[in-house]
Parts: C-alpha cells; sequence; structure tokens
C-alpha cells in the first residue's frame, strides 16, 4: 500500500473522524506524516488498511501496559492528553517496544466496533416495520460481532425529548438526538433473534473483550460505559451469533425463521468492507429470499456503499445512510429513509423518503 495514500487516509480519519477529540486528532496527523509508522498496516488483510485498525491496535496494547510513558495519553487506563502536545515521539518508543505484538493484532484482527448506541436504530426502524406489517419480528443483524445490537429491545433510551423508551431499568442507558417525526412508542415482539459474522466475539474471553474495548476511541468515555454495560449484559445472557459468512450463511438463518414472523436483515457499517462483488452477491440473496416470502433489509452504511439506496442530491455529508428495501406479495420497493450519525448521537428521518420500485 502506497505511503502518500495511507498518510491521505490518516489525515482525513484526524479531520472527519476526530475533530472534537484532540489525542486521536494529534496521534493521526503524526502518523500521516511517518513512513515507518504507517507500515505497520502492511500485514493488514485486503480491506483492513484503515486508521482505525492500527489505532485499535496500539489501544490493545496499551490497556495491557498503562504504565508506559505512551499510555498517559489514553483515558481509558487513567491518563490524559495534553492538548498541544506531541505525541509521536512517545508513540515510536512505544511501537518499538511491542512492534512484534502490534504487527500480530494488525495482520490477525479486524476492526468490530460493536457500537452498541446504533441500537437506536434498531429499536425505531424494527418499531415501524412491525406497525407496517401487525406480526412478530425474526431480527437478523449481519456483521453482529459479540451480537450486542441483537438485544435492542432490552435497553432503556432516552430521544432527547425527556421521555425513557425500551426497558427503562437497563443498566444499559443509550441516548440519540432524534430530527424528524419517527414511531417510537408501538410495542413490538422479538420472536426470533439471531447474529451472522465471519468472527463472532465471546466476550467471556478477557482478551476478546478487550478488542472490542481496544476498537473504541479513548477518549469518549460516553461509548465506554455503554459498551461495558452492554457486554456484562450479553455475558449473563449470550446472544446467538452464527460464524458463517454474510452471503453464504445468510439463507439458512432466514429458513430458521419462524414462519409467522416478519424477517428483517440489518446491517450497520458491515457492507463497505465487503468487496463490490460479494455485496452484489449478497443483495442477489436477499433478493431470492424475499421472492419466496415477505421481508424488509434496513441498511445503514456510509453513502454509496449499498448501490440500491436512493442518492438525496441536497445531502453532502460524511455520515451513515439508513435504507430499507422490501419485500411484500413479490414486490420490492427501496426508500432512503434517513441519515444519522456512524455512532448514532443522532437520527435524522430523510424529507423526501418515499419508496422507489
Amino acid at each position: 500500500m502506497d505511503a502518500d495514500r495511507l498518510g491521505s487516509w490518516f489525515r482525513q480519519f484526524a479531520d472527519v473522524e476526530c475533530p472534537d477529540l484532540p489525542f486521536y486528532r494529534t496521534l493521526c496527523n503524526g502518523i500521516a506524516t511517518d513512513p515507518d509508522l504507517l507500515d505497520l498496516l502492511g500485514t493488514a488483510a485486503p480491506g483492513q488498511w484503515r486508521p482505525n485498525l492500527l489505532l485499535a491496535a496500539l489501544h490493545d496494547v496499551v490497556l495491557q501496559h498503562p504504565g508506559d510513558e505512551f499510555s498517559r495519553n489514553y483515558p481509558t487506563v487513567g491518563g490524559s492528553f495534553i492538548d498541544g502536545t506531541d505525541p509521536l515521539p512517545s508513540a515510536r518508543g512505544f511501537i518499538q517496544s511491542h512492534r512484534s505484538q502490534i504487527e500480530d493484532l494488525v495482520a490477525t484482527r479486524s476492526t468490530q466496533t460493536n457500537e452498541v448506541n446504533r441500537s437506536a436504530l434498531w429499536f425505531a426502524s424494527v418499531r415501524a416495520v412491525a406497525v407496517e406489517v401487525g406480526r412478530p419480528i425474526a431480527f437478523i443483524e449481519v456483521g453482529a460481532s459479540a451480537g450486542l445490537n441483537l438485544y435492542f429491545d432490552r435497553y432503556a433510551y432516552d430521544f432527547g425529548d425527556g421521555i425513557v423508551r425500551g426497558d427503562g431499568a437497563s443498566t444499559v442507558r443509550l441516548a440519540c438526538e432524534l430530527d424528524g417525526a419517527i414511531q417510537l412508542d408501538d410495542a413490538v415482539e422479538i420472536a426470533y433473534r439471531v447474529g451472522l459474522d465471519l468472527a463472532p466475539v465471546d466476550l467471556a474471553d478477557p482478551v476478546e473483550r478487550r478488542w472490542l474495548k481496544a476498537c473504541i476511541w479513548p477518549e469518549q468515555h460516553d461509548r465506554h460505559a455503554r459498551f461495558e454495560a452492554a457486554a456484562d449484559h450479553a455475558v449473563a445472557d449470550p446472544p446467538t451469533v452464527v460464524t458463517d459468512d454474510a452471503v453464504d450463511g445468510l439463507a439458512d438463518l432466514v429458513e430458521a425463521c419462524p414462519d409467522d414472523a416478519h424477517v428483517v436483515i440489518a446491517n450497520s457499517w458491515v457492507m463497505t468492507y465487503l468487496a463490490r462483488d460479494r455485496r452484489a452477491a449478497f443483495e442477489s440473496v436477499v433478493d431470492l429470499l424475499g421472492a419466496d416470502r415477505d421481508l424488509t433489509w434496513i441498511s445503514a452504511e456510509g453513502e454509496g456503499v449499498v448501490d440500491w439506496v436512493p442518492r438525496d442530491p441536497a445531502v453532502d455529508s460524511p455520515h451513515t445512510v439508513v435504507g430499507i428495501r422490501r419485500y411484500r406479495g413479490g414486490n420490492r420497493t427501496d426508500e432512503r429513509a434517513a441519515t444519522c450519525h456512524p455512532h448514532l448521537r443522532w437520527l435524522r428521518p430523510s424529507t423526501s423518503n418515499s419508496p422507489s420500485t
């Protein structure tokens, strides 16, 4: 991978993803100028040459070595970054001391950010589907990681209107600013839930749990609190996540769904990691399944990642686009339903979201 191209990705990551995260912003801009540090991504699997993979590998090793000088920049081990300082010298020393461990993580891991706040999207969108079809829901999440979002109906939600929705007694407290009208108060029955992932994460394994924590940016205290609460919930009541490829494993999961339930297939920031031919193959599988039974596909990805989601020329942003594809009685319709923050800090329904055939 070309160092100039990698450097531009780190600078873009700093500008787009980290404008309010001084440590990661400064670190990414520094890494972007250092060919030796950029070279650490050279062992990553195809499709994983991403800044957040190297950042997660560094964070994982920091969690194991909290006393190192570089680790003092990380709030997750009791440190604090001083804005205006340069973390790169201590980063180089840290990497020199732990290079083989970091390289091994980059070579063998993938970014599996199981952002539990994305449950807010499933909470809102699955309710709308349940109201439409009037049936119990069989929920299948593709790219489920540890399965934290499979329990979206068991968490407590604050959508910014002062009302606690979902399970008000839950220790998992999620917040999403809703900008627009979405039906949130109708009950939904989840008759069946299952996840699909190429490499599911077992949160009972402290090494696996640490990796998921490392994928969360260290300066975002609220995300870490949500993750720990949801992880504890999942350890106490492990969700079902099947190990298989998204394309090859989906049909069996749909076949296992109860006949009287309406199938909802959901993905968030998963298709971006698939090659274009695999995305097309996944779409073909869903089309075949939708020809046999009514189902709904809810996709939350970057603009243009999923081809069937209608474009909105008035929207020009790096945020997530929510598309809904409905299969009803052999007919298929597509809708650009909303845009949202990648971690569901906010959710904005589309103003022109009439379904297209």
